[in-house]
C-alpha cells in the first residue's frame, strides 16, 4: 500500500516526539534503534546508528524497513546525505500495521517495569524495563538469550509497574525476539509479548 496521510502523520508525530524508531535491512539479522531527524516533501531522514561492523551487511540488503509505533514502512532503496540514512518517500510503502492498537514508548527514566513469573519453575520473578506498551501487548529488552523468551512461551503472570505501583496483571505469550542495537550502541534482545484477551487495561487479571 502506498504511503498515505495517516502513515505520514505517524512519521511526523515520531519526529516531533523524538520517539524511538526502528531501522533494519533484510541483509542483516539486527534492528537498529534510531530517531527521525527531519522530513521534507520527498525524504525521511534517520539518524545513522548503524555501527561500522554492520554497514556492509545492511548495504547488501534488498529491502529496508522503518517501524514507527503500529506501522511498518518498506523501501527497496535508501540514500545517504553523508550524515543520515535517507528514505525517499515515493519509494516507501506501508507493508503492515503491526499492532491492533497504538503503542506508547517509554524511556528507562520513566520507570515502567515488567515483572515476569518464570513458567518453568513458577517461582522465579524476572524484572525488565518496558520499551513500549498498548492494550494488547508490550515489548521489553534484555541482555541475554533465554528459553524463557522463545516465541510461543506462555508467561502465567505479567505485572506492569509504573513508578513502583501496579498498573495491570495479565497473562501473555512471547511472540518474537530479535537482536536490537540500542540508540547508545549496545547489543540487546527486544522481546514482544502479546497479552491474553483481557488485555493490559488497569486492574486486568
Amino acid at each position: 500500500m502506498a504511503i498515505n496521510e495517516k502513515a505520514l502523520e505517524v512519521l511526523n508525530n515520531a519526529l516531533r516526539a523524538k520517539a524511538p524508531t526502528f531501522f533494519s535491512g533484510d541483509g542483516a539479522d539486527i534492528t537498529f534503534e534510531t530517531r527521525i531527524k527531519k522530513i521534507d516533501s520527498e525524504r525521511v531522514f534517520l539518524e545513522n546508528t548503524v555501527r561500522p561492523e554492520f554497514i556492509s551487511r545492511v548495504a547488501k540488503s534488498k529491502r529496508f524497513m522503518i517501524q514507527v509505533q503500529m506501522i511498518r514502512f518498506q523501501a527497496d532503496r535508501i540514500d545517504s546525505d553523508g550524515q543520515h540514512i535517507v528514505f525517499p518517500l515515493k519509494a516507501m510503502i506501508v507493508i503492515e500495521e503491526t499492532r491492533q492498537s497504538e503503542r506508547f514508548p517509554f524511556t528507562a527514566e520513566e520507570r515502567v517495569i515488567c515483572e515476569l513469573l518464570n513458567p518453568f519453575d513458577e517461582e522465579t520473578r524476572i524484572f525488565k524495563n518496558v520499551m513500549d506498551m498498548s492494550a494488547t501487548g508490550l515489548s521489553l529488552r534484555t541482555r541475554f538469550e533465554s528459553r524463557l523468551f522463545a516465541p510461543g512461551t506462555t508467561i502465567p503472570e505479567i505485572k506492569v509497574l509504573i513508578d513502583g505501583k501496579l498498573y495491570t496483571s495479565v497473562t501473555g505469550t512471547i511472540v518474537y525476539n530479535r537482536k536490537l542495537m540500542t540508540h547508545k550502541g549496545r547489543l540487546r534482545l527486544q522481546i514482544g509479548i502479546k497479552f491474553d484477551e483481557k488485555g493490559g487495561e488497569p486492574g486486568a487479571k
